[in-house]
Order: structure tokens, then C-alpha cells, then sequence
């Protein structure tokens, strides 16, 4: 069963609070925060600046909603960029130089100079992340999924593509997460569409299409036709060095439709493109990832 998607969804009727971890794991920093109010400085510890970006998010203030999720994101990633980080720096620096050519040594320095800037961000995230709660963390999911309701366009296509799955770990202790994706999904969508958002367009047609996995796959159901008409709107606005690969794609959806079909979703998709700007591959080369926001 597919869904129909629309255009012009009114997202104020989406909005829907994230609860605030417990008065007992996070100190707040801003009292009565209002909507227009200047965001808290970009280096201020999450501990600090959580209490009064949530609130403002589960107002409606869609600029501190988009900060939040990047802020808890940074925090929730720095465990995996500790390890990795350390990893390859006890492996670059236990490498010997010696008999290495003067062409060696440049390179050996330029990747010990690239290793010191990535340490300088973790230390700079490490600071940033000090004392900050597990359930300002847990809290990641409905964030992403709060600046996605007020439009953020990373946040939606994040959300849209991986869900609760994006942090996989608390959807264990969260498993009502996957109804309020499968509620959210449609407006969202209906969203994308109206904001000429490429994204969602290739998000939804690689998820109608036979055969494919994923969350948004289960909530919009297969569905041949609909995946030729994203499809073809993808290619319609393509950059010509991915044309002739969507053409092969496209020939391949179309060998299972009527001719009706493929002519009413032509038009369908002729008709939809002045709704878009700007070249549909350039914003999502091939392997492009749905969650690639700033600051991942």
C-alpha cells in the first residue's frame, strides 16, 4: 500500500514537544527563553545551553531547533571519534622514519600536521561535552525529528532517511519511536515536496522501488509507479554526467508499466519540475548519506 504525497503541508499542526531530560541532569542557562532571542555562543558547553534550546525547540523556535540537534550530535558521535582518532594517532606515530626518502618524510609530516587538527577538534568536543547527560544524548532522535517539523532541511532528510535507527542504541529503549516516524513520515514528505527539496525526491524514489529495504520503504509501501515518477523528475532535473545512467534506470522502471502509465507519469513529473531549483544530482551524488549534516 503506497501513500499519496501532496504538496503545502501546514507544518505548525507537526510540532510537537521533545521532553526535556530531568531538572536533576541538566543545569539550565537561559530562564523564560523566547523565540527570536539571540542563540546561546557556538563554544558554550551543552550542559549549559541544553535547558534553553529545548525549551525553545519544543516552542516552535526553528533556529534553536537546528542547533540542538547538531549540538547533541557532536556530543553523541564523540565516544566513536575518540576511539578512531586514537587508534590512527598510535598508529602514525609508531611508524618509524628512518631510511624513509625526503618525499616520504613531507607526507609522514603532512599527515602527522592533519592528525594534530583532528585531536584539536576532539579536545574542542571534549570540552564542549563535558558533564553532558545521557539523556540530553537520548535525546538526539526527537531533536532531529523536532528541527525537521520546523524545516530544517538536513534534519528532515536525515530523519526521513535513517529515523530512530540514526541512533539505533536508544531505539531499544524507545521502540514507540518507529510510530511517531511512521506518523511524522507524510508531513514531512509533503514538506520536502513543497520546498523543491531533491533529497526527498531521491529518498522517495529509491524507497518505492521493488524490493527496497529501509523505514521509509515500510511506510510508503512499493510501488512501481510511484518509483518511475520520482525517478523520472530526479532525471529530469539531473547534471548531464549522471544522465545516462538514470536513463538505463528509468528504461528498467518502465519495461514494468502500461504505456498509460508512463505517459501519465511523464507528464506528472514534466509538470512538478518547476518546483525544484538548481541540478537534482548536485546536492546528492551517488552514495550521497541522508544524516551528512554538518558537524557529523
Amino acid at each position: 500500500m503506497s501513500i499519496e504525497v501532496t504538496s503545502g503541508h501546514d507544518l505548525r499542526s507537526a510540532v510537537e514537544p521533545v521532553n526535556p531530560p530531568s531538572e536533576k541532569s541538566v543545569k539550565p542557562a537561559v530562564l523564560a527563553p523566547k523565540r527570536g532571542d539571540p542563540l546561546p555562543p557556538s563554544n558554550a558547553p551543552l550542559r549549559d545551553t541544553f535547558a534553553g534550546l529545548q525549551a525553545r525547540a519544543n516552542a516552535g523556535d526553528a533556529a534553536a531547533a537546528s542547533r540542538l540537534f547538531r549540538d547533541v550530535n557532536r556530543c553523541s558521535r564523540l565516544r566513536g571519534s575518540e576511539w578512531k582518532n586514537s587508534g590512527a594517532s598510535d598508529d602514525l606515530t609508531s611508524k618509524k622514519t628512518e631510511g624513509m626518502t625526503p618525499e616520504q618524510l613531507r607526507t609522514y609530516q603532512i599527515l602527522l600536521d592533519a592528525m594534530e587538527l583532528r585531536q584539536q577538534g576532539v579536545r574542542e568536543s571534549q570540552n564542549f561535552c563535558d558533564d553532558a547527560s545521557q539523556a540530553m544524548l537520548d535525546s538526539l532522535v526527537p531533536n532531529i525529528a523536532q528541527a525537521a517539523r520546523l524545516g530544517d532541511e538536513d534534519a528532515r532528510a536525515c530523519y526521513l532517511g535513517r529515523g530512530p535507527l540514526y541512533d539505533s542504541r536508544s531505539l531499544i529503549d524507545h521502540p514507540d519511536a518507529l510510530q511517531t516516524y511512521r506518523s511524522d513520515a507524510k508531513s514531512m514528505i509533503d514538506a520536502g515536496l513543497a520546498a523543491g527539496d531533491w533529497r526527498v525526491v531521491d529518498l522517495l524514489q529509491q524507497a518505492y522501488e521493488p524490493g527496497a529495504q529501509g523505514l521509509l520503504a515500510g511506510v510508503v509501501g512499493t510501488d512501481p509507479v510511484q518509483h518511475y515518477r520520482y525517478l523520472k523528475l530526479y532525471r529530469l532535473g539531473a547534471e548531464q554526467h549522471r544522465v545516462a545512467q538514470l536513463d538505463r534506470q528509468i528504461a528498467a522502471a518502465a519495461a514494468n508499466l502500461t504505456p498509460a502509465q508512463v505517459a501519465e507519469a511523464d507528464e506528472w513529473a514534466q509538470s512538478n519540475l518547476q518546483n525544484f531549483r538548481g541540478p537534482s544530482t548536485a546536492g546528492t551524488p551517488q552514495g550521497w548519506e541522508a544524516c551528512a549534516f554538518a558537524g557529523n
